[in-house]
């Protein structure tokens, strides 16, 4: 055992001229200086990484009164975050609105934006995210019933229709030929057949058109089967996933990467979209328009947000998941009562209402040549709140904002703020038979949406932002496993090629954390003169590490 006088400066003298030390001496002195240090180092700090603090989820600022009852009622008898509900409901109602009409933030501009949005609910697997998103979409599972039914009714009558006009094509078609086989007396028979003619082209002309059944959702589709989708759903629709990773991996799939470009240009859901494929031919899609939702682990999260932090990587993919919320987890308790069917029936009633309405009916100025879409605007209250709402965000938070990437969302919200506004609007139009511009109330409702998800984002990136913590937790477990000796270098850490020890940087970092944190205590060897060899950190493992089990 090394004398306790010997201090920590003293023991290079201990390592010979390679700069080897044996392991009985190493862990000798080891565990001496540990001994000697203070009681934090003989406990290791938890290298759990801390989350940021989330805005809690406030029912009576974030949802019109016609939903408020049915998301909380939902939400507390399963119990879930109602951030979980409240989310997917409101992209659900975008969706529904799509791009049958759209809000002009500025008075006399001619930006549009649609309500189409991306979002999603970040939880562990026993969060109950894919209950939530059930209970969420209810209103529009039953608006799909609905239209599955009409358009089985439809179908069975274009049937109908389609059995006479094909009798009467027949009948002209068999004039036709009676009247080609007559023996010709004169010019007559090839006026009859002239006169059939054009009465067969004529025919054509009303040919029934099988009716095509309205599309809200699809859950699993190619990009080829979507545009064919769009094509006749121009207002657009929802892809829902139960696990948005599957999602986003399918777009990064060799010879899928025009996958990724069609997303990019749905987000936005105003410009038109024309594909071209051997065997489907030409697609041509008047109006790309699509809203996204679905879960997502915080482990799979942060594996995107890495690629998204990198340059050549980052297309603002990520950045399109606006309504991405990452709540506290909720206590469970028991809790059996019957659902609130009032307010469940209202929920159904606001659904159906907006899958039929009429803009122009509802206050919106009609569509012209310098306007796609039929469009709201706010009201003289409500503009100024855009007003300052967006210079706060312009002039103060952006320019301030130290990483780049989630100054990259923030400034997203320039969509996202008008977006809410026209779906909390025209939540009011169905049920209080409000008519006209965008209030005030609905402008300050969106901004306290984007006060609130700012809060989701900055958890969620957080999860990127702790440099050095998934490496550090990486190595943390190598050494409780045993895969580290006393005395061990990074050059020893980066040989093994572990999942987030592969480059200089994250062992270094690594090694740089789990030395503040006590686990570890470096040593440096060599490089104090000439013929020295370069300087090497030894780094030793507390006892403490060790023993715990």
């Amino acid at each position: 055992m090394i004398a306790p006088e010997i201090s920590l400066d003293d023991l290079d003298s201990l390592y010979d001229e390679q700069g080897r030390l044996s392991p009985e001496s190493a862990a000798a002195i080891k565990a001496q200086f540990f001994s000697k240090s203070s009681p934090d180092a003989m406990k290791p700090k938890s290298l759990q990484a801390t989350l940021a603090k989330v805005a809690v989820f406030d029912a009576d600022t974030l949802l019109p009164e016609s939903l408020r009852d049915w998301v909380t009622d939902e939400a507390d008898r399963m119990p879930c975050p109602p951030d979980y509900v409240a989310a997917a409901v409101v992209v659900a109602l975008g969706a529904v609105i799509g791009a049958r009409c759209a809000i002009k933030p500025k008075a006399r501009d001619s930006w549009q934006v649609v309500p189409n949005l991306w979002g999603g609910i970040v939880g562990l697997p026993s969060a109950k995210k894919s209950p939530a998103i059930s209970s969420a979409l209810k209103p529009l599972e039953r608006l799909i019933a609905l239209e599955i039914e009409a358009h089985q009714s439809e179908l069975a009558e274009f049937e109908v229709e389609k059995s006479i006009y094909d009798a009467q094509s027949g009948a002209i078609e068999s004039q036709i030929k009676k009247s080609a086989a007559a023996k010709p007396s004169n010019d007559s028979n090839g006026s009859a057949l002239t006169g059939l003619a054009q009465k067969l082209r004529d025919h054509k002309q009303g040919a029934p058109k099988p009716p095509n059944m309205k599309r809200y959702r699809s859950n699993d589709t190619t990009v080829e089967k979507l545009g064919e989708l769009l094509r006749d759903n121009p207002a657009g629709m929802l892809v829902l996933r139960d696990e948005l990773v599957g999602l986003l991996a399918s777009w990064d799939r060799e010879g899928r990467e025009g996958d990724r470009a069609f997303f990019l240009e749905a987000w936005n859901g105003t410009g038109g979209f024309d594909t071209d494929r051997i065997g489907r031919g030409s697609i041509l899609i008047p109006n790309l328009c699509v809203s996204i939702f679905g879960g997502i682990q915080p482990d799979k999260l942060v594996s995107y947000l890495e690629q998204a932090s990198h340059t050549l990587a980052n297309d603002g993919m990520l950045q399109r998941f606006q309504l991405l919320v990452y709540p506290d987890p909720c206590k469970w308790e028991w809790r059996d009562r019957d659902p609130n069917k009032s307010a469940r029936d209202d929920v159904f009633k606001l659904f159906e209402a907006l899958a039929s309405f009429n803009p122009t009916e509802w206050g919106a100025s009609p569509a012209d040549a310098f306007n796609k879409f039929p469009y709201f605007q706010f009201d003289a209250g409500a503009q100024e709140i855009f007003i300052e709402w967006t210079a706060e965000l312009h002039r103060d938070k952006l320019p301030r904002e130290e990483h780049p990437i989630i100054a990259q969302h923030l400034a997203k919200f320039d969509k996202l703020f008008p977006a809410l506004a026209l779906i909390f609007h025209l939540t009011e139009c169905a049920t209080n038979d409000r008519r006209g511009p965008v209030t005030a109330d609905c402008a300050l409702r969106a901004a306290a949406w984007c006060e609130y998800l700012e809060s989701h984002a900055r958890r969620c990136y957080g999860l990127l932002i702790d440099d050095g913590m998934r490496s550090a937790q990486a190595l943390a477990d190598k050494i409780k496993r045993g895969g580290l000796q006393a005395g061990f270098t990074a050059r020893d850490v980066r040989r093994n090629q572990w999942r987030y020890l592969t480059t200089n940087d994250a062992v270094q970092s690594a090694l740089d954390w789990l030395e503040d944190e006590g686990w570890l205590i470096a040593e440096s060897t060599g490089g104090d003169g000439p013929g020295a060899g370069r300087r090497t950190f030894r780094y030793y493992i507390a006892p403490a590490v060790k023993e715990a089990p």
